[in-house]
């Protein structure tokens, strides 16, 4: 029997944001491996399949590297014993989980049917609680410390959402008691921003809510007061545009675009 890996996410809010297509994945496998966020997501997880087994985890030793290789050689093992494997991560799994697109491309490079199911991420949680919509004025989208460390051009005109704020410059695990560490991964990120944004520009540190009946975070605080406040390892920040783009008018009307659409539900003009 030749074996197959699927890798699916439990959503954010698990119980409710799995979608038909993971809960099946989980129940017809013939080995489930799991890395979720808390012991109810992992009960839920074994009470579809009783055999599910935990993958190693954030547990703070050792850099992150070396945790996501075990992962992907935890996952790719059963693949040679012929089975049908189901791999499972919170959120999505194709959004901030380096193992997960690590395994599925060596286990095609290995000659194994492999894919991936789309997950309900944090992303997805923080449009609607935020009221965002991406397609309307673009999103720009980095995990914070690439965007620092690669200087990753930003535009004021769009929304910047950047994630892992709370791990800057760490390539181990979220350490609370690092308040150090934290404090200047949020002023270097602050300094940063500012230089194109003014310091009073209003963003949102971001946490998604794991449960139904809790509310999720949305911190409103001035870009100057960001090194101050407290994150964790699942807060975003987002930033708001200081306005519209400026529209190309030469543009327009090559596109026969009648200036009366200026104020259509997609074009706006620059306040």
């Amino acid at each position: 029997m030749a074996g197959s890996l699927i890798i699916v996410g439990t959503g954010i809010q698990w119980g409710g944001q799995m979608t038909l297509a993971a809960r099946r994945a989980i129940e017809q496998a013939d080995r489930v491996l799991f890395a979720v966020a808390d012991p109810w997501n992992a009960r839920w997880i074994r009470g579809l399949n009783p055999a599910a087994e935990s993958l190693p985890y954030a547990t703070g030793k050792g850099p992150r590297r070396d945790i996501y290789a075990e992962m992907i050689r935890r996952i790719l093992a059963p693949l040679r014993e012929g089975l049908r494997v189901c791999a499972v991560f919170y959120g999505h799994p194709g959004v901030l989980v380096r193992a997960a697109h690590a395994a599925i491309q060596e286990a095609r490079r290995a000659g194994y049917p492999a894919q991936m199911a789309p997950g309900v991420s944090f992303l997805d949680c923080m449009y609607a609680d935020l009221g965002v919509d991406p397609a309307r004025g673009g999103c720009q989208i980095h995990e914070a410390t690439d965007f620092l460390v690669r200087r990753r051009p930003f535009d004021v005109h769009t929304p910047l959402v950047l994630c892992q704020i709370g791990v800057i410059g760490n390539t181990g695990f979220f350490d609370a008691a690092d308040a150090g560490r934290i404090q200047r991964g949020l002023r270097v990120l602050c300094d940063v921003l500012t230089t194109r944004f003014p310091a009073s520009h209003e963003v949102v540190v971001y946490e998604a809510s794991v449960l139904p009946i809790e509310p999720p975070r949305a911190s409103r605080v001035a870009l100057a007061e960001l090194p101050a406040t407290a994150v964790s390892e699942v807060s975003t920040l987002y930033v708001p545009a200081v306005g519209p783009a400026p529209l190309d008018e030469a543009m327009m009307e090559t596109l026969g675009i009648d200036p009366a659409a200026l104020h259509s539900d997609n074009i706006t003009r620059e306040e």
